[in-house]
């Protein structure tokens, strides 16, 4: 899926310490940053957070892990994951591709988690061994889900197919084509990004 969006370009990376700061454009610069996104078996083991940042710099390096919260480079958003908190689930220790959403809002794309998730991984993890149970909860991370961050406040929210159903009331025309959608689909990431896209809601950042 092609995702086109009306922004400025600005080609300097540049990162923020909060979600207020973020929303109030006080960013301070980034030198010589790259973004590495990381290998599958690194994903499973640490969560869904999928892309980790680097300038080279030790000192810049850890404030990357560890105070800042989020990053424009190269015209994406990158959100902070490791202090993130859905359902008092952790998302791992990096950062997740995100969008503005709307004028007060982030919403960042992720690994499903939560207490049913846990759940079905444990079961796995009864029922099959420990190998077993690692091979069915990886397929759990093939399934990326969209959350919303509101403020600075670690617990965030899952976009759920009852917040899109009430988000498209104002655009008949994809309400219906949602709505059509087979109901496994409707809380996917791929499927929530192309109607906010197709609603004008999402920004690049």
């Amino acid at each position: 899926m092609l995702l086109l969006f009306a922004t400025a370009s600005f080609a300097q990376s540049r990162c923020a310490l909060s979600f207020s700061d973020y929303m109030d454009g006080k960013f301070t610069a980034l030198e010589n940053l790259t973004i590495e996104s990381r290998s599958k078996s690194k994903r499973f083991w640490n969560g869904g957070a999928d892309f980790k940042p680097e300038t080279g710099n030790k000192e810049t390096d850890k404030l990357l892990k560890k105070d800042v919260k989020y990053i424009i480079h190269q015209d994406t958003l990158y959100v902070n994951c490791r202090q993130l908190r859905y359902q008092g689930c952790k998302f791992g220790s990096w950062y997740a591709p995100g969008f503005r959403f709307g004028t007060g809002r982030i919403c960042f794309i992720s690994t499903k988690i939560g207490k049913e998730q846990t759940s079905e991984a444990v079961t796995a993890g009864i029922l099959f061994g420990a190998i077993g149970g690692a091979i069915v909860a990886s397929k759990q991370l093939k399934n990326k889900a969209c959350y919303l961050i509101e403020s600075d406040d670690k617990e965030v929210k899952l976009i759920t197919k009852n917040n899109m159903r009430t988000i498209l009331l104002n655009y008949p025309e994809y309400s219906q084509e949602y709505n059509a959608l087979p109901e496994k689909e409707k809380e996917s990431a791929a499927v929530i990004i192309e109607f906010l896209v197709k609603t004008n809601l999402l920004m690049r950042y």
